[in-house]
């Protein structure tokens, strides 16, 4: 892995100000909020269903559906 140094990029104040800018950043933040939440969503099922498969039966417990092995 190789690291590219950053260097800082001035940018005139005018520009800052425009509505352009403004509204592209408010499209984007409204687009990673929208994903950011879409994805914890989509995270917190998953734990759900997680937590519910492991608070279920044990078939191996108290199961009678299976021979125990002896050898002859």
């Amino acid at each position: 892995m190789t690291t590219i140094p950053q260097t800082a990029v001035a940018v005139p104040l005018e520009l800052l100000k425009s509505k352009t800018i403004t509204v592209l950043v408010d499209s984007f933040q409204a687009a990673f909020t929208a994903t950011y939440d879409e994805e914890r969503g989509l995270k917190e099922q998953a734990r759900r269903r997680l937590l519910a498969e492991l608070r279920g039966p044990n078939e191996f417990a108290n199961s009678t559906a299976h021979e125990e092995y002896r050898p002859s």
